[in-house]
């Protein structure tokens, strides 16, 4: 008698991955996309009145690495306030607030600049607070509230791909706490427990501008606010 073995059974294909990724993937796609198109209806108007670079991905030329180190120096003080702000967990009462102080979770990150200020949380930051970097015809630069959330580069270390507003975040942070991390931190603690007027949070927001405003970036920006409010009030 013959023997009959069951028929061969083909093995199933593992479903073939999406094409369109993820949709943090795929938003960052488009933006990098709307970004480049900007920058070519830019250049094809021929206008090269704006001391400012066009903001896209492109390659890291020594121009927009210069105008990413100059905007930099006009939002240090934001930036300072921002990064130390989002430190400490949202909407703490006293005693929250006191008990984060008083952990190493607070101070120690404030002396390492380089994890501070890594690219990903500031992008991630800035990004959730829709603050862009706004640049003026007269070369200076602020931080400025967007409508929707602006386009920051999370790894922004490539040689063709190097976004110059991204650049600037990162330098201004990194600038501020590699001088003055540990300052910062004590300024915060020192001023928020001198006690005062207002909710905690509201006492944790002035001590950290306090603290910031002390930073050696931060004076300078001020200095610079300062010196471009008179050259304005000068030619009103």
């Amino acid at each position: 008698s013959s023997v009959s073995f069951p028929p061969f059974a083909r093995p199933r294909r593992p479903p073939a991955p999406s094409r369109l990724g993820s949709a943090p993937m795929r938003w960052r796609g488009l933006m990098r996309w709307l970004l480049t198109l900007v920058a070519l209806i830019t250049a094809a108007s021929g206008d090269s009145a704006s001391p400012w670079p066009e903001v896209l991905l492109g390659q890291r030329t020594p121009e927009r690495v210069s105008a990413g180190k100059r905007a930099a120096k006009f939002i240090a003080c934001g930036v300072c306030e921002e990064r130390v702000l989002s430190l400490f967990p949202t909407g703490g009462d006293a005693e929250s607030i006191e008990h984060f102080m008083d952990a190493e979770g607070f101070a120690d990150p404030m002396g390492d600049a380089k994890g501070l200020c890594a690219m990903k949380p500031l992008a991630q930051l800035f990004r959730g607070r829709r603050l862009d970097i706004a640049t003026r015809a007269d070369g200076t630069a602020a931080l400025a509230q967007a409508e929707s959330p602006p386009f920051y580069e999370e790894i922004n270390t490539s040689e063709l791909a190097f976004h110059w507003k991204s650049y600037a975040l990162q330098h201004a942070c990194t600038e501020t706490f590699r001088r003055d991390g540990d300052a910062i931190a004590q300024g915060v603690l020192e001023t928020y427990r001198q006690g005062g007027e207002g909710t905690p949070q509201e006492r944790l927001v002035r001590a950290v501008k306090s603290a910031c405003a002390a930073a050696k970036t931060c004076k300078a920006a001020l200095r610079l606010q300062a010196r471009d409010n008179g050259q304005r009030a000068g030619e009103l």
